[in-house]
């Protein structure tokens, strides 16, 4: 048994100053949101962390809906 490695496609920012991600597994790609949320644990109350917004998607479809979030 073979374990698929994520590999990072691209990353960009919208005019919002959201950053997305998209990265793919073997021939399924999935696209990730960087989120920022108050935690009293962390240092500065300020959390990061990755959320997915679409997963097990082909290719045309991770970058249609990458493209829509990235304006």
């Amino acid at each position: 048994m073979t374990v698929a490695k994520r590999e990072y496609v691209a990353d960009k920012f919208n005019s919002r100053g959201i950053h997305y991600c998209m990265t793919r597994e073997g021939e399924v790609f999935q696209v990730w949101k960087l989120c920022e949320n108050y935690c009293r644990h962390v240092k500065g109350g300020i959390e990061k962390s990755w959320r997915l917004v679409a997963g097990k998607l082909n290719e045309a479809d991770a970058f249609t809906i990458y493209n829509r979030r990235t304006k």
